[in-house]
């Protein structure tokens, strides 16, 4: 007896975008060695292409998602992305900081709290005490 083929499903709307945004890019076709300029070389042609591309915020998303170093994605180049995703780390921490204090204050023991974020009952702790998990006051 043989196992069944597997069932292929249709992923929905958006997934399906997220899948085939390079499709769409402008840089499809475009010369790679454009988007990766070597030390002291101008971002300037890349930055052309990528300011009449449709999918630039996908691709900056995904450059910063996946922690790419290298060249530029979405008109940016790897410095301007590391202090963007810095932003939005910063923001993260805040939202989560607020979610636990909530939590806390809701009555959730800190064990409980740290299973649920993946910290430990110390790190939730000092986060309740200071108000954030960097030891200044909130």
């Amino acid at each position: 007896m043989t196992a069944r083929p597997p069932r292929h499903r249709t992923l929905p709307a958006p997934a399906r975008f997220a899948v085939c945004w390079r499709e769409l890019a402008a840089c499809r076709g475009t010369d790679l060695e454009v988007f990766f300029p070597e030390r002291g070389e101008s971002a300037g042609p890349a930055r052309q292409v990528c300011a009449r591309c449709p999918v630039r915020q996908p691709c900056l998303d995904y450059a910063i998602t996946n922690r790419i170093t290298h060249g530029i994605w979405g008109g940016l180049t790897e410095r301007e992305r590391r202090a963007l995703r810095s932003g939005w780390v910063g923001a993260a921490r805040r939202e989560r900081d607020r979610a636990i204090l909530a939590a806390e204050a809701a009555g959730y023991t800190a064990a409980a709290i740290g299973r649920s974020f993946g910290l430990s009952r110390t790190s939730v702790t000092r986060i309740v005490r200071t108000g954030n998990d960097t030891g200044r006051p909130g």
